[in-house]
Parts: C-alpha cells; sequence; structure tokens
C-alpha cells in the first residue's frame, strides 16, 4: 500500500512522496541533501521515486475533508449537518466563501505542486536508466496525474496558470490561462498516457493503467460536450477490459470489497494503507490551516448522525464515529424507492440497535432495534406500538425541505464504514477511494447516447445500472424506457448511484443544473447562491505575491 513520506531533495519536489507498494515497498524514506536532484533523478532508484511523488496529491482530495466540501457540500444532495459550522460557506454560499478560505488555499497549493512534480518528471524520465518500455509507462502515468490536478483545478477556479515546464523558484508573474487552453494540454496529456499505457491493464496498486485513462476521457468528454468522443470512450471500458459490475450494489462497499486492486467494479482507485500505525491525524499547511489529509480514508467521519444521548446507545465500530458534517437532502432521500430500489439499504444505515448496557431501560437488551429513521413519515399510532424512537421525514425535514434543528438524526451514508479500525475513535480508515466504476461508464455511455439523439439506447444503458440494483424480483419494476431519457432523470441516476462519491458538484457545473437545482432543493443555498459561484475564487495569496496583479484578475464576485 501507499503512504505519505517526508523525502528530501534539491529540488521543487515540495509534497510529501508517496510510496506505492503492492506485493513489495518501492520507496523507503531517505535523505537526499548529500546528492543533488540532477544527478539522483538519473539513477533508476531516483527516477521511480520521482514518479511515485507525482500521486500524493490525489490523498489530499479523495476520502479527505477538502475534496467532500468542494464536491459534496453546497450541492443538491448533501447539507450541512449539526457541526459543520466551520464550513458553512461551502455549504450554503455565504458572504465568507472568499479568497482567504484555508480549504481553496490548501488545494491550489497542493495541487500546483503536484502540477510542478510532473512537470519535473516528464522531463527527467527521458534521461533515466529506465528502459525505454517502462519510460512510456512511467510518462504514461504522470501525464495522466497532471491532467488529473489540472482538471480539478480548471474545473474549480476557471482560468488558471498554465505550466508545463519545472520550477525550481518562486514565481512573481503570472497569466491566467482560458478554460480551453487548460482543457487542451489536459486532452494531449492524455492522449499520450493512452497510448504510453497500452497493455497496462491489471491492477498496479493505485498505479494508473491504460482503462483507468480511458475511463477518465470518458469523464473529460462528457464534461466538455463530446458526446460522440465520450460514447465511444465509456464503450471502449465496458467492453475491452475485465471489469463487472458487483452485483448486490451493498456488497460493493462492504469493507472486505474496499480494496480497489480486488474489486472488479473498480477502474481506478487512491490506495490507502492497511497499516494505520503509519498515518497521522493530521497536519497544518504551511499557512497554518490544519487538514484531515494524511493517513486513510476518511469518509466514514463526514455522513453519519448523532444519537448521543440515546439510553442504551454509544458510538461503537459498526456505527462509525460521526463529525455530524453532512445530511441527505429530503430531494436525495425522496430520489429512492426502497420497495425495488437496492440502493437505499445499500447506501444508508436507517436502523440503530443497543450496544450500551450500562444504559439499557425499559427491559431492552443488547441487539435490540434502539432507533429507527424512516424516510416516510409514521402515524403516531405506529410510533406508541414500537419500543425504539422512530425519527420520521417530519422530524428530520420541514415541508419545504430544510432540516429540522438540531439537525442531527438523520439516514447516515455509510458506503464508507469501516468496522475493522482498531477502535471506534480511530479516524483512519484502510478503505480506497474509488475514483472511476464501471457504473459511471454506463451512465456516461447513457448520457451521451441520450445528447446525440438516441434515448433508446441510453435507457438501455440505464438499465444495466438500474437492474443491477434492483431488489430481489423487482428488476423489471426498475426498468426505464426511451422517453424517461431527460438530463434532470440523468442527474437524478447519477445521485442514486454516486452519492458521497466526490462528483456531484463538477455534475451540475457541467450540466449548467446547479443554481436550478440549489433553487428547488437545497433552500440553505439558494437564497444566496448566484452565477458567479460557478468558479470559485482563487486564493488571495497567491495573487498578493505577483507583481502583475493588474494582470492577473480575481473571479468575479469575491474580494
Amino acid at each position: 500500500m501507499k503512504k505519505i513520506l517526508n523525502y528530501l531533495v534539491l529540488s521543487a519536489v515540495c509534497a510529501g512522496l508517496l510510496s506505492l507498494n503492492a506485493c513489495s515497498d518501492f520507496l523507503k524514506e531517505n535523505n537526499k541533501n548529500t546528492v543533488t536532484a540532477d544527478a539522483f533523478y538519473k539513477t533508476t532508484e531516483g527516477i521511480e521515486s520521482l514518479v511515485n511523488s507525482c500521486y500524493a496529491p490525489t490523498r489530499i482530495w479523495y476520502g479527505k475533508t477538502v475534496g467532500y466540501l468542494l464536491t459534496e457540500a453546497g450541492t443538491d444532495e448533501m447539507l450541512f449537518s449539526n457541526t459543520a459550522n466551520g464550513s458553512y460557506p461551502y455549504f450554503d454560499y455565504n458572504s465568507n466563501l472568499q479568497a482567504t478560505e484555508g480549504g481553496l488555499i490548501f488545494v491550489w497549493k497542493s495541487f500546483y505542486r503536484g502540477i510542478n512534480t510532473c512537470n519535473t518528471a516528464i522531463a527527467r524520465i527521458k534521461e533515466s536508466p529506465l528502459p525505454a518500455n517502462l519510460k512510456a509507462v512511467r510518462e504514461a502515468e504522470v501525464r495522466f496525474l497532471r491532467a488529473f490536478y489540472y482538471y480539478h483545478l480548471v474545473e474549480t477556479f476557471g482560468p488558471i496558470p498554465l505550466r508545463t515546464q519545472e520550477t525550481t523558484g518562486p514565481e512573481i508573474t503570472a497569466l491566467r490561462a482560458p478554460v480551453d487552453d487548460i482543457y487542451k494540454l489536459i486532452f494531449s496529456d492524455l492522449e499520450t498516457a493512452l497510448a504510453n499505457s497500452k497493455g497496462v491493464v491489471a491492477p498496479q496498486g493505485g498505479r494508473v493503467t491504460e482503462p483507468a485513462v480511458a475511463a477518465f476521457l470518458a469523464r473529460l468528454y462528457l464534461t466538455r460536450d463530446k458526446n460522440t468522443e465520450a460514447l465511444a470512450m465509456a464503450d471502449r471500458v465496458i467492453k475491452s477490459y475485465d471489469f463487472k459490475l458487483t452485483e448486490n450494489y451493498k456488497s460493493l462497499w462492504d469493507i472486505a470489497n474496499s480494496s480497489g486492486s480486488t474489486n472488479k467494479e473498480v477502474i481506478w482507485f487512491v490506495n490507502y494503507s492497511e497499516n494505520n500505525t503509519l498515518n497521522d491525524y493530521g497536519r497544518y499547511d504551511d499557512l497554518g490551516y490544519y487538514w484531515l489529509w494524511e493517513g486513510g480514508h476518511h469518509g466514514h467521519l463526514m455522513f453519519m448522525p448523532y444519537f448521543n444521548g440515546l439510553k442504551g446507545w454509544q458510538y461503537d465500530l459498526e456505527s462509525g464515529r460521526s463529525l455530524l458534517q453532512y445530511m441527505p437532502s429530503k430531494y436525495l432521500v425522496d430520489l429512492y424507492d426502497e420497495t425495488k430500489d437496492a440502493r437505499w439499504a445499500g447506501s444508508f444505515r436507517t436502523v440503530w440497535w443497543a450496544n450500551d448496557a450500562t444504559t439499557l431501560t425499559g427491559g431492552m437488551k443488547l441487539g435490540d432495534t434502539i432507533a429507527v429513521v424512516s424516510k416516510r413519515a409514521v402515524s403516531d399510532t405506529y410510533r406508541k406500538s414500537k419500543p425504539y424512537a422512530i425519527y420520521d421525514a417530519n422530524d428530520i425535514y420541514q415541508s419545504n425541505g430544510v432540516p429540522v434543528i438540531p439537525r442531527w438524526r438523520y439516514a447516515g451514508l455509510l458506503k464508507f464504514a469501516d468496522p475493522t479500525r482498531a477502535s471506534k475513535d480511530v479516524v483512519n480508515s484502510k478503505r480506497d477511494a474509488f475514483v472511476f466504476r464501471l457504473s459511471e461508464m454506463y451512465l456516461i455511455a447513457a448520457e451521451a447516447s441520450m445528447k446525440l439523439g438516441n434515448t433508446g439506447a441510453a435507457a438501455d444503458y440505464v438499465n444495466v445500472v438500474r437492474k443491477r440494483a434492483a431488489l430481489p424480483g423487482k428488476s423489471e419494476e426498475m426498468i426505464v424506457k426511451a422517453a424517461d431519457m431527460t438530463l434532470d432523470f440523468m442527474l437524478d441516476e447519477r445521485a442514486r448511484e454516486f452519492v458521497g462519491e466526490q462528483l456531484r458538484w463538477f455534475d451540475l457545473k457541467r450540466t449548467g443544473k446547479l443554481i436550478e437545482r440549489l433553487t428547488k432543493y437545497n433552500l440553505d443555498a439558494a437564497t444566496n447562491v448566484k452565477p458567479f459561484h460557478l468558479m470559485r475564487p482563487i486564493p488571495r495569496v497567491e495573487i498578493d505575491v505577483l507583481q502583475n496583479k493588474t494582470e492577473f484578475v480575481q473571479n468575479p464576485g469575491y474580494n
């Protein structure tokens, strides 16, 4: 598995180096102060270490606090929970969402450091002692990663500086390249990566593979409205490689299937360590902001409710630990028909059991149901007939969808649960973060087909995903028709399939539906969100150091 290392070399590789381990360790911690970067990168050890270091920034985004804030917060599917107050600007677009926001600074710095490391690696691989075929593969990895970081930056911030050469000192001038120019480089890098990674199809412990490049291209073609290309590339992933949909949607998220190397539905993933003794809780960045970024997956902390104070219950490994950050919107909850769609029970925990013998009351025993969350309203008669607490739709949401204060008891997203942690207080999970899944390729192909006018084919692709999601005996009821194929349906289906998987904000932006859907489904944000929120503010600290500030203009709407 991988671990973040502090690795000192005389170059611009400022981020921690990432060790990629499959059957053996690729990288050991070293201090290279005694050698020059030029000399070190001309060794096999040096160039492999440099390539490995290019992966590091993936781990500040996927399964991590700031990545969730920029993809799940401020959407139609997730609202802020009880203790998310420090993150309100991301959820409701209030006036504090400004260029001094720590999360935005952290992402900007981390991904540009990653880009610089990739630029260094691209230049140095050519002169390395690696065999020619391995040079091509390593260059494919690095170009994929550079494209990956640029994609996240350009979709988050809009026009940004375009850097393709190694930077070894401070830059005091910069210009913002048009979005089209950024994407020109992204597609060029990915086309090279696809050619150079040909034949590299088996899981590589988190390394980039040929199908990973193809899946990323499919996603980006759809983003850029290149629907013919999106359909072709999604079809390539579906038909040309050995990926399979997991038969049972809930088992897709079982901790036993959490390794991206062995889960047959997972095309590419960010790999986390099974050895949590290597993982730190968090770290201050160089501006003093503290982030849960090192170590394992932290998704299990973000989405669960809070039942402390309920007699007979306490946090444990099974129910997880909650930071009370995200709760599902009423729109999202209502999307699922739990009578036929297994994704409701496969995605959300709605039942809690007695697990604290010291506070049990009323004749209840350990293991008895102690609390139930119902997505529908229940009658007083039904409620009184049960020995456990019931929190129904009216207890959780007002009629307009705004949550009832104190926003702490609701259906909890359980996709990222990890009951194998050493204790309930351990924050790091060994769970890999799935970045591309096969079901996404079917839904990309469906959306592209719909946009190309072939709604029949679109329905066929969607039905593959929906049949997998059907409860036993309900497959026919899950089938949709060509007439159902609309952009809103596609967004609804993607919400049902991918909730919590760090896709939503980008989906709403690329479809032009962000403001419309927040106005309709997220009243926390409805009065604040404006068109300028389709781009986040450029960090003020980046602009302040420039000598050409008048040429480097902040995004509209921000200070």
